[in-house]
């Protein structure tokens, strides 16, 4: 008899589609490539991903059945980035199967196939085509069949399929989209330039230009055939979108405005600060893609111009692929945490970090797995996922910042010196110097120092102990702290809880006020 629990296995496919909030526009396929591109990602990730596999039919089917209808394009070449290798679904065995099990569902959604065409000849797009209305993304970085060869690892038979399917994919009238990864180390930018004009020439609707992208794991020999100055990039996007009427998306794009609803974030930080009695965060620190750094520092500026409380932009290297790459959505916790402690040696009185929530999945992980709460934990404050529209994911985190050091140290002397005072009389009036001002503010009232002095004396026929039975420290700013201890009742299951707010003079930590309640043990 199988006891296997099937509700607890699942493809990498399904598991991405779930984490991804199962994005109704996504129906990936395949984990195989037949080609070994100089600038392909699948070899250059910093940690392992899935790949080398196609999906099952009947995984396939699962996630058909779970997918609601609607109008969108269906993206059957498209996986989370970073976790499973990209591969071509035109490669999988059981292709024709598939796309009959997706028509029975969704009749009239176009499907989307990205592909280096190297099997598009006129029968395979023939048989394509009867699954129309169909959207073929060819990635086709030039148009001279030996550097084709030399770019994808091919041989020169498989490019000149590659380069002769544009006009056969329009003939059988499926949609055309061009991608071109630019290597004027290899291809000169006069080659990419007739490649752009290539798909221009063949009706693509639109076009897509990458930068090329290298990672520390990319070998020194591949790096110089990678090397194309950001600037000449965008350079060239530029000039091909005054060239050719066809939608043009670079990445990354380094001049378009961001869509960023920065007031509505804004306005978002003017309360619900804990150190700050609910009012305004003071100091709020966004952390910015390299990206979009210098974009989203200007339109902070601008927005808050007039704002009460300080908002400052810094950058977020990406140290996990590090190499060029600068997109938000390839940054891991680590390296917001690493930026956000450089930001607190700076400003340790930043109040609230907010982080683009761009690298998490729907259960808030980046392409590790690593947990965003894991900033908050690390960095011991408050820290908010923003999104574009101005939505966002407050992370748990303790409310109350805790910042271990010389300070816990500080006080914990201050509190044993007091507590002391409480139990010896030749040490009363050294603890009650500790006191900042008279009357103190207590949970009995405001008390001068001989109501206090009674107080405390009283107190001494009610405690189990000269010392408490616990005690930590929280700080509340650079200038306050709190102490909450527990202290056990003589004769008596219950315990006395007590809350000392001390705050920092010229002279050192003192206490500023107490409250206290008792409660069952």
């Amino acid at each position: 008899m199988n006891t296997e629990n099937k509700a607890f296995t699942m493809s990498p496919f399904m598991t991405e589609w779930l984490a991804g909030g199962q994005p109704s526009n996504q129906l990936p396929i395949s984990a195989v490539c037949n080609s070994h591109c100089l600038f392909c990602s699948n070899h250059l990730n910093p940690f392992p991903v899935a790949g080398g596999f196609f999906r099952d039919l009947e995984d396939i089917k699962l996630q058909l059945c779970a997918m609601g209808a609607h109008d969108d394009p269906i993206r059957m070449s498209d996986s989370l980035p970073g976790r499973i290798s990209e591969g071509e679904a035109l490669l999988h065995p059981r292709l024709f199967e598939i796309l009959d099990l997706v028509r029975r569902k969704f009749f009239y959604n176009t499907l989307c196939f990205t592909t280096n065409a190297s099997m598009l000849d006129a029968a395979f797009l023939k048989r394509l085509s009867v699954y129309r209305p169909i959207e073929i993304n060819v990635s086709l970085h030039s148009t001279d069949p030996a550097l084709w060869a030399r770019i994808f690892g091919q041989d020169v038979r498989k490019a000149e399929i590659a380069i002769s399917s544009l006009p056969l994919i329009r003939g059988h009238n499926m949609d055309l989209v061009g991608t071109i990864v630019p290597l004027p180390k290899i291809c000169g930018w006069e080659d990419i330039e007739r490649t752009y004009g290539y798909f221009s020439s063949q009706g693509a609707r639109s076009m897509i230009l990458y930068w090329p992208g290298h990672t520390k794991r990319t070998r020194p020999q591949v790096m110089a055939d990678l090397e194309c100055p950001l600037a000449e990039f965008t350079d060239f996007a530029e000039r091909m979108k005054s060239a050719h009427r066809m939608l043009l998306i670079p990445h990354p794009d380094m001049i378009s405005p961001l869509g960023v609803r920065v007031e509505t974030i804004v306005a978002k930080t003017l309360k619900g600060n804990p150190k700050n009695r609910g009012a305004a965060y003071r100091r709020v620190v966004w952390l910015s893609s390299a990206a979009a750094f210098c974009r989203l520092e200007s339109l902070v500026k601008e927005k808050t111009a007039e704002a009460p409380n300080l908002h400052q932009v810094f950058p977020v290297e990406n140290g996990t692929y590090g190499g060029n790459i600068m997109a938000a959505g390839l940054l891991m916790v680590e390296d917001f945490i690493r930026t956000g402690k450089e930001v607190l040696e700076q400003w340790p009185d930043t109040e609230l970090f907010l982080v683009p929530r761009e690298p998490f999945d729907s259960l808030l992980r980046d392409l590790q797995g690593t947990p965003a709460h894991a900033i908050a934990d690390d960095l011991g404050g408050p820290v908010w996922l923003v999104d574009p529209h101005g939505g966002i994911d407050p992370l748990v985190s303790p409310r109350l910042a805790t910042r271990r050091g010389s300070a816990h140290a500080l006080l914990r002397k201050v509190m044993q010196r007091f507590n002391r005072a409480q139990s010896e009389d030749e040490e009363m009036e050294a603890g009650l110097d500790l006191v900042a001002c008279f009357p103190i503010k207590t949970t009995h009232g405001e008390l001068d120092r001989a109501a206090l002095r009674e107080a405390m004396r009283a107190g001494r026929e009610l405690m189990g102990a000269f010392s408490p039975s616990a005690q930590r420290f929280e700080m509340l700013d650079s200038e306050h702290a709190l102490c909450i201890e527990t202290w056990p009742i003589k004769n008596s299951a219950r315990q006395l809880n007590r809350w000392t707010r001390l705050v920092r003079r010229e002279s050192g930590w003192l206490i500023e006020s107490m409250s206290e309640g008792l409660t069952e043990g």
